[in-house]
């Protein structure tokens, strides 16, 4: 079978597609300032990590927080407590292949968290009266927005819906357009 171009068409679909993505990882150090003066750390725990983002110009910006907590001794390693903080943070994160033809109303941005907030060490400053935690962290995020597609369509006048269904999909490879 052979095609003209009187025969073929053009449509635009529209569909929900990623239009942009990115990822961060970050560490950053927190101080602690506890009720006693720690001798040692005895462990550290972060928890509760919660987060909102929006999309600014070409990047994502995310506010979030969470818990930390530091189990500590101290009056010479004689008695333990639990330090207790929420600290908050802003994180950046630039977009790679933003597509900028995606409507900018139905933009929706979508975060994951690659790596949860994990303290990776904590250490009592050479004062004595703060401990420093370090905590790791990795986000992604995707944004997803309207765009739309263009695709060529032809008309197969001979060929009925279920023609398709009985195997002869291979009709569309055979067809050749003559310009």
């Amino acid at each position: 079978m052979v095609l003209s171009a009187k025969d073929l068409a053009y449509r635009e679909i529209v569909a929900s597609a990623v239009c942009g993505r990115g990822s961060k990882y970050s560490q950053t150090t927190y101080t602690l300032r506890p009720a006693n003066r720690p001798t040692t750390i005895g462990g550290c725990w972060v928890m509760n990590h919660t987060y909102d983002a929006e999309l600014v110009g070409d990047y994502v910006e995310i506010h979030g927080r969470f818990d930390v907590n530091v189990w500590y001794s101290y009056n010479g390693n004689s008695e333990t407590a639990v330090a207790k903080d929420t600290v908050s943070y802003v994180e950046q994160i630039a977009l790679r292949e933003l597509d900028t033809a995606a409507e900018r109303e139905t933009r929706e941005v979508s975060v994951r968290v690659l790596q949860n907030p994990n303290c990776l060490d904590a250490t009592v400053t050479g004062n004595g009266s703060e401990i420093l935690v370090r905590v790791e962290k990795e986000l992604g995020v995707e944004v997803v927005g309207k765009t739309k597609l263009c695709v060529v369509t032809c008309e197969l006048a001979e060929k009925k819906d279920e023609d398709f269904a009985d195997g002869d999909e291979d009709l569309l490879e055979e067809a050749e357009v003559e310009d």
